[in-house]
């Protein structure tokens, strides 16, 4: 499936600008259009009803309204600035190879949005949770485990080309297959493509060899295939080494949960990705 809508989530506060130019990378590249989603956030949770009313009478709901209409406009205001000064159409376009911008804004809870709104479109843009704040937490959670979508999480690092050269992390896993499936339109993009396992993951029934045949018939090449290099450490740390080795702008891999109970029990591989990965990381699950 064509990449055509690329949802960056952001929020009071939260400054996208660093996501909003990976998605306008990636726009210009597949002819996508980008879709800023601003959460409001409930203020029946931020401010509940109360019987005692504020300074000078005024319900402190009131004061949290305005507040939140003001963070909201002023987020909008830096969106269209961030639109004028990247040369962004700011309005929507029905053409299929048109690239451009659009803002929606929604109140309610943060993971349901992102969830419901991620849902209806190919990619979601986040930053890394154990980076930032709750808000970047929640989203991150919504993107990879509910919206059954694809989740691109910045790094420190953001290369000037993402799809320069894309590492793909295999192991046969389901989660595994589902990043690569539904990641097959921008490896159609990349300029450079290796395979990597780990040597306990070499033994399974579909190796690399099998996934590099899939993606030959989808017209995508592999230039490189084969196992992380045998260093000391976890299976996270051996994968980031050889990303590191291999010059990689772009991590492709599953994201693994040992339970239910996702946000305490991520899978170690995953959650040492999480922990200190630079360069961007495109998961699914």
């Amino acid at each position: 499936m064509p990449l055509r809508c690329i949802l960056v989530p952001t929020g009071p506060g939260i400054r996208p600008e660093r996501r909003l130019a990976a998605a306008l990378g990636l726009a210009r590249r597949t002819h996508a259009h980008i879709n800023a989603l601003y959460v409001r956030p409930d203020l029946e949770i931020v401010a509940p009803p109360v019987l005692l009313v504020g300074a000078g009478g005024v319900p402190p709901q009131c004061n949290a309204s305005c507040e939140a209409k003001a963070l909201a406009a002023a987020g909008r205001q830096a969106f269209e600035r961030w639109c004028s000064s990247s040369r962004v159409e700011l309005q929507p376009n029905r053409r299929l190879d048109a690239t451009f911008a659009s803002w929606t804004e929604r109140g309610g809870d943060v993971e349901t949005l992102v969830a419901l709104n991620g849902r209806v479109n190919d990619l979601i843009i986040v930053d890394n949770p154990t980076k930032g704040g709750p808000f970047d937490a929640a989203a991150f959670d919504a993107a990879v485990f509910s919206s059954g979508r694809p989740t691109l999480m910045l790094g420190e690092r953001l290369p000037d080309n993402l799809l320069r050269h894309v590492v793909i992390a295999w192991n046969g896993s389901l989660e595994g297959a589902r990043a690569v499936g539904q990641s097959v339109s921008l490896l159609h993009e990349a300029e450079r493509i290796s395979i990597i396992t780990i040597p306990s993951e070499a033994d399974r029934q579909t190796g690399i060899a099998d996934l590099a045949d899939y993606l030959h018939w989808h017209g995508v090449i592999v230039e490189k295939a084969g196992l992380v290099p045998d260093l000391a450490g976890s299976d996270g740390e051996k994968i980031l080494a050889a990303c590191d080795r291999a010059g990689a702008t772009l991590l492709v891999m599953g994201a693994y949960t040992h339970s239910r109970l996702r946000q305490a029990f991520l899978g170690g591989l995953t959650q040492h990705v999480l922990d200190t990965a630079e360069l961007p990381v495109l998961m699914a699950h």
